[in-house]
């Protein structure tokens, strides 16, 4: 074994980070960068997450979980990457949701019993 964590153990660990946090403090949503630092990486990661977020994603949809990646936000805003809405259609990444959409899903993890 490399020792190199999968994207789907990165989101197995990152599932658990996020649950004690939201246990401890209540749900919130984190910057791309809190994300890389809680996972022990460099904050130069932030700009590469694809393959973790994808991981984090089937993970959620593997145990009936609200999407976690909507809580994942660009600093300064309460909204993912506003890349992650590419016109024509401006909905967010495999979802189709739009913006109003993904604050939907962001208040359904704020009040889930984690």
């Amino acid at each position: 074994m490399s020792g190199r964590e999968t994207p789907a153990e990165t989101a197995e660990r990152f599932l658990e980070i996020y649950r004690t946090d939201a246990r401890a403090h209540g749900a919130r949503r984190w910057t791309y960068t809190e994300v890389v630092i809680a996972l022990g990486w460099a904050p130069s990661r932030a700009r590469n997450m694809m393959p973790f977020l994808n991981a984090l994603r089937d993970l959620c949809l593997a145990r009936a979980l609200p999407d976690l990646r909507v809580v994942i936000v660009a600093s300064g805003t309460d909204l993912p990457s506003s890349r992650s809405f590419p016109p024509p259609r401006n909905t967010w990444a495999d979802t189709g949701w739009d913006r109003d959409g993904v604050r939907r899903e962001q208040e359904r993890i704020f009040t889930w019993k984690w």
